[in-house]
């Protein structure tokens, strides 16, 4: 067989690979249903859809389609486009907005793609029962597919890191469950890219494994909303390559800038914060949920200042004015409260990165969350499970933190999980939490 070789073709065919979307992921946003139909007695949730992806090369015009049928996807939209490392390419998002209730499921498809995915609509009613997955801490892959080279001379990892560990098991629960969920929640430390160096010391990896890490689950993601909260491993890179060649890398990578620009949280909908996704909230069914910052912006914050790494040149925090985050919650916490009084939210749901051992130490917070009727707070950071046992005691204190990472040790035992008088369930075992919630109860599974 001859074959005819055509630099034209190959360039047209390599373009076209760099091109095509990927990394999809959905997140809720948009208008609240109530106020785009003008209607109080309907869900106060997002009525709409943002769509982020990922392109390796610039696009001239990156465009959205929509419709809710699979074969007229008549509507378009333009996309937003961020980029923040240069060669490193391009995250396009846009909003499908004011669906109405009539609509069940709607179809998309980005450009130069040739499949067509969807999504169910956001529901209408705020009394429908549904299923989130919150966890934080879940790493990329495992020890077998990337085994840690950073070792001591005795063949251990260095400190922090794992010999064993792996987030494949959380990630083939998220499969199976991914017919019966409506949206997942992950308190922060995602994918674990500032750790990418442990594989590949010499090697600058952190825009590599991230990418790998929505690659693999974007199975999931462009089908069920992904909603994301700051973790400290968010803050920065501080790989051998981001500090030696810090003006190429590591400033471009520090304060959070990869997390705030892949992700589009509805910041600006619930008067979150500015352009950014480190605190936000959002309604769902008959629950108002509450994205923490516990990394920045309040007094004793850990990142506040520096990154995790603490670094001195790489900077971290002032996402708001002094006191803005803090004042924002205590807000937003008394308009969550205000509406439960009023019969329209039956259950307030909190979460951020840290564990109560945080929360107890950012002025004002454990108290608001009694006086506003917080029913349960989850966090990560801990590599384990644990809750509270005495329901009738709020907020109940979770820790979903078992997801499995390269640094899933044992359990952080320093820390304070809950109020020193609370009991404890726990587990030092993986883990990824499943909340059913109902206008009549909540009930938590642990997978």
């Amino acid at each position: 067989m001859h074959f005819t070789y055509n630099p034209l073709c190959w360039l047209f065919m390599a373009g076209g690979a760099l091109a095509k979307p990927s990394q999809i992921h959905l997140a809720l946003g948009g208008r609240t249903i109530s106020d785009n139909l003008n209607d109080a007695s309907v869900s106060s949730a997002p009525g709409g859809m943002s769509v982020t992806w990922y392109t390796k090369e610039a696009q001239d015009a990156p465009t959205l389609y929509w419709g809710v049928s699979s074969s007229d996807l008549s509507g378009s939209l333009p996309a937003k486009t961020t980029a923040y490392l240069e060669g490193f390419g391009y995250h396009h998002s846009a909003l499908i907005d004011d669906l109405p209730c009539s609509v069940t499921k709607v179809y998309y498809s980005i450009d130069d793609m040739d499949e067509v995915l969807s999504f169910k609509r956001p529901p209408c009613s705020p009394t429908v029962s549904f299923n989130v997955s919150i966890f934080g801490d879940m790493g990329y892959l495992d020890s077998n597919q990337r085994p840690p080279k950073l070792r001591h001379r005795d063949g251990t990892p260095f400190h922090g890191l794992e010999k064993e560990w792996s987030a494949t098991y959380t990630r083939q629960q998220l499969e199976k469950m991914k017919g019966t969920l409506d949206l997942m929640w992950i308190v922060g430390d995602i994918g674990y890219v500032d750790d990418a160096f442990a594989t590949h010391p010499a090697k600058f990896t952190y825009e590599e494994v991230y990418n790998s890490y929505m690659e693999w689950m974007e199975n999931i993601t462009s089908a069920i909303p992904l909603m994301v909260s700051p973790g400290n491993h968010e803050s920065e890179c501080h790989s051998p390559a981001c500090v030696v060649q810090e003006l190429k890398y590591g400033r471009h990578l520090s304060n959070f800038t990869a997390f705030n620009a892949r992700f589009n949280m509805p910041s600006e909908e619930s008067s979150g914060s500015r352009s950014t996704n480190m605190w936000y909230s959002w309604d769902y069914g008959s629950a108002h949920f509450i994205s923490l910052n516990t990394e920045t912006d309040f007094e004793g914050a850990e990142e506040e200042g520096t990154g995790d790494s603490h670094i001195p040149w790489l900077k971290a925090g002032g996402f708001g004015e002094d006191g803005e985050f803090l004042r924002w919650l205590e807000a937003d916490l008394k308009k969550a409260h205000e509406a439960k009084l009023n019969g329209d939210t039956r259950w307030i749901i909190a979460g951020g990165h840290r564990p109560y051992d945080t929360i107890k130490d950012m002025e004002g917070v454990e108290g608001w969350f009694k006086e506003y009727g917080v029913d349960v707070y989850f966090a990560g950071h801990s590599h384990s499970y644990s809750r509270t046992t005495d329901v009738s005691s709020k907020p109940m204190y979770v820790v979903a933190g078992g997801a499995g990472c390269d640094e899933m040790g044992p359990p952080k035992d320093s820390l304070m999980l809950g109020p020193e008088s609370s009991e404890f369930v726990t587990s030092d075992k993986y883990s990824s939490g499943v909340l059913t919630v109902s206008p009549d109860k909540v009930r938590s599974d642990e997978e």
